[in-house]
């Protein structure tokens, strides 16, 4: 599943104003584990990404705007990575998809301890 930043969303909240040019996009495998959280840079040479597997997830924040949301993950261990200005259902898929695997981690870590 690919989630992409918003272009009404860019262009009114943006901290940049090159921001609509350069969005933020979150690429979940659920094969793998992991979410790709990439940005194009201002000068549009290189590409900045941050690959997280979903167990370290531990937070996940969502800011809503008239147009689009921001999202926060708090990470275990690293500390927080922040997408910008994506699309409000698609921000909800996410968070939800991250709400499960933290559930089915507490499960697995319960059944785990009772085990033993």
């Amino acid at each position: 599943m690919k989630i992409r930043a918003s272009f009404l969303g860019n262009f009114f909240y943006g901290s940049h104003m090159l921001d609509w040019l350069v969005p933020w996009s979150i690429v979940i495998d659920p094969v793998g584990k992991t979410l790709l959280i990439r940005k194009r840079n201002y000068y549009l040479i290189g590409v900045d990404k941050t690959i997280v597997p979903v167990r370290n997830i531990r937070r996940v924040i969502v800011d809503e705007h008239f147009f689009g949301a921001d999202v926060e993950l708090k990470i275990f261990g690293t500390g927080s990575v922040k997408a910008r200005c994506l699309k409000k259902r698609d921000v909800k898929k996410l968070q939800q998809y991250c709400l499960d695997n933290m559930i089915k981690d507490k499960c697995r870590y319960e059944m785990m301890r009772y085990a033993a």
